[in-house]
């Protein structure tokens, strides 16, 4: 009995031993993952501490002095005025800034006058500048009725009108000719005396002077 109790004992014993390879290779694959998933989550943790304490990106967006938009460069253009007689024209040098607008700002200084008390604005009274545009070398100007509808009558005046508008743009660089045009519409001409059924080139001779 006591040799059954032995061996029973015995064999006992040696299942113990025999699993314990196994329980020690399962503690070792348990530990492997743990020391690397672990490893993981540490490397995680610090790393998105260093993100939350790091300093911000430096800014690549334009300081307060880049996003000023620099001066407009003033060009000096000449507005051609009557002289007292309306026998002439008489150019006043001006200086418009340059822009997108740049026709449209230089037929409106010119709309509005001269600033020499002894030059006047041959162009009729009211006259407003509806739109200008340039194709090539050809710049279009549309005006109000008024240009047709104050005039005085006078072939001086007329034909002063009709050429304060094309000397002055015709010397600009790239213009060559001005068409004029009423409310959008081809007209013969403002007031029977000049025409302006064709665009028109610069007429050097009605130029006295430039002031």
């Amino acid at each position: 009995m006591e040799k059954k109790k032995w061996k029973s004992r015995k064999n006992k014993n040696a299942k113990k031993i025999s699993r314990s390879p196994f329980l020690y290779i399962l503690l070792g694959i348990a530990l492997f993952f743990g020391v690397v998933y672990g490893g993981e989550l540490v490397f995680r943790f610090i790393s998105s501490r260093g993100e939350e304490t790091s300093p911000p990106p430096a800014s690549h967006e334009p300081t307060l002095s880049q996003t000023i938009a620099p001066t407009k460069e003033e060009t000096e253009v000449t507005l051609y005025f009557a002289n007292p007689e309306f026998t002439a024209l008489v150019g006043e040098k001006r200086k418009i800034p340059r822009s997108e607008t740049w026709l449209e700002d230089i037929l409106k200084a010119l709309l509005q006058g001269p600033k020499n008390t002894s030059l006047f604005n041959p162009i009729p009274p009211s006259t407003r500048l509806n739109a200008v545009f340039q194709d090539q070398e050809v710049v279009y100007v549309d005006l109000s009725e008024e240009m047709m509808r104050n005039q005085s009558g006078g072939t001086s005046q007329e034909l002063l009108s009709v050429y304060a508008i094309v000397d002055t743009l015709t010397a600009l660089p790239g213009i060559k000719t001005v068409k004029i045009l009423i409310n959008g519409k081809e007209e013969l001409t403002p007031c029977g005396h000049i025409d302006i059924s064709q665009p028109l080139e610069r007429d050097e001779k009605l130029i006295a002077q430039v002031r």
